[in-house]
């Protein structure tokens, strides 16, 4: 029987994507992402692509299925069967998403962000080389994993999607005889559309429920070791010490994988360092609390070690709020508006910064900065979704 084509719409048939995402509890940026992607496909003028994804296997990544189709296999055999039962029956190899753009009733005309193993037009997304960058954050085991599955991925697709240039030098060091298989593809985030009255509504119940300062920082990266809080603690241990209590308020999953005493390290940190009432943990948040905290604090503080392309920095840019960044080249790169860099690991720089900011700025609403937010995102979102589907043309046309 044959497989149906994607659909017909204003005369033109649209292409089948099939999209092997990675997104999880654990990597919510990765979820992020991808819900972007997906947004920013719908704003296209004259949208060539459909997007299909397997069912998800887990809570966070459901809400993808608002934005896309989920892909049929073999009728009713669904994510869960194969991952339970199919998967266990067969070798080790077996690749559950080759087994669905194959056995799909749908012709996929192209797969996109993975290495699946089949026979159509393939896009790798590489989100970034922190294991080239930070070697000290992976295990041998999981440095030699990395250098063989990513070189066999970038050999056997078509294109390599990066999101900043800062990667894409990255990659040129790496794999300099695939260079030209790149793309350079920046990431937007995309808040609702009544992200400021949502936030605005819930202004009373989030202050109560987290028992939250009038003023604040906000951190709200995931406590990986790689994304530096410790600096940050010790900033306020600096200013503490200088007569200044300043407030920051964290949000994000506690559970790093890779260093599972990580985040007691930094508890026992603030304990003994005396900064129990002026850091608040309130780990994985809503969505829209996560927006409040945003609009409402002094500034963003993103301290991280490396970054892809960040995704907090990216919420601050599109919802207008001023960022104090480590000087990674990314940071520089991504450079959101009326925002300040300290040396990554300076934390002296960093206090100072604090106390600047603390002292000359309120908090609550940029208002300046939202409204030039407000202007700018539509066509940064619609550009993101064009050269999305720019590329995927083209990735589809040199393979012909």
């Amino acid at each position: 029987m044959a497989k149906k084509s994607g659909k017909i719409e204003n005369g033109r048939q649209k292409l089948n994507v099939f999209f092997a995402e990675s997104s999880s509890q654990n990597w919510l940026g990765g979820l992020n992402y991808f819900t972007n992607l997906f947004v920013s496909l719908k704003t296209v003028s004259e949208p060539e692509i459909v997007p299909y994804i397997l069912k998800p296997g887990n809570q966070a990544s459901n809400v993808l299925c608002r934005y896309t189709e989920v892909l049929p296999v073999k009728k009713t055999l669904t994510y869960y069967f194969i991952k339970k039962i199919i998967y266990p029956a067969l070798h080790k190899n077996f690749d559950i998403r080759s087994y669905a753009v194959k056995h799909s009733p749908v012709k996929i005309d192209a797969v996109s962000h993975s290495d699946v193993s089949v026979n159509i037009p393939k896009i790798l997304w590489i989100a970034d080389f922190q294991h080239i960058h930070l070697p000290q954050m992976f295990s041998d085991f999981q440095l030699k994993e990395r250098e063989v599955n990513l070189r066999k991925a970038v050999e056997e697709t078509d294109t390599v999607i990066l999101s900043s240039n800062d990667a894409f030098n990255d990659f040129k060091q790496v794999y300099p005889d695939y260079a030209d298989k790149c793309e350079i593809l920046h990431f937007v985030a995309i808040p609702d559309e009544d992200i400021y009255s949502k936030t605005d509504s819930i202004s009373t119940a989030t202050k109560e429920k987290y028992n939250l300062p009038e003023k604040y920082f906000y951190v709200p990266n995931q406590f990986w070791k790689h994304k530096n809080h410790k600096i940050v603690f010790e900033a306020v241990h600096i200013l503490k010490q200088q007569g200044l209590n300043v407030h920051v308020v964290f949000s994000g999953n506690t559970k790093d994988g890779r260093n599972p005493d990580y985040f007691v390290e930094l508890v026992n940190y603030i304990k003994s360092n005396d900064i129990v009432e002026n850091v608040h943990i309130l780990g994985i948040i809503e969505r829209n609390e996560l927006f409040y905290l945003l609009r409402n604090c002094v500034s963003l503080i993103n301290p991280s070690l490396f970054e892809g392309w960040s995704s907090t920095v990216e919420e601050a840019k599109s919802i207008g709020k001023n960022c104090i960044l480590s000087d990674l080249s990314v940071h520089c790169e991504q450079n959101p508006p009326d925002s300040v860099y300290f040396p990554v690991n300076d934390a002296q720089k960093l206090a100072e910064l604090m106390a600047e900011n603390w002292k000359h700025r309120q908090g609550g609403k940029d208002s300046e900065l939202e409204e030039a937010a407000k202007k700018a995102l539509p066509e940064r979102i619609n550009e993101f979704g064009k050269t999305y589907q720019k590329l995927l043309l083209k990735t589809i046309e040199k393979t012909r």
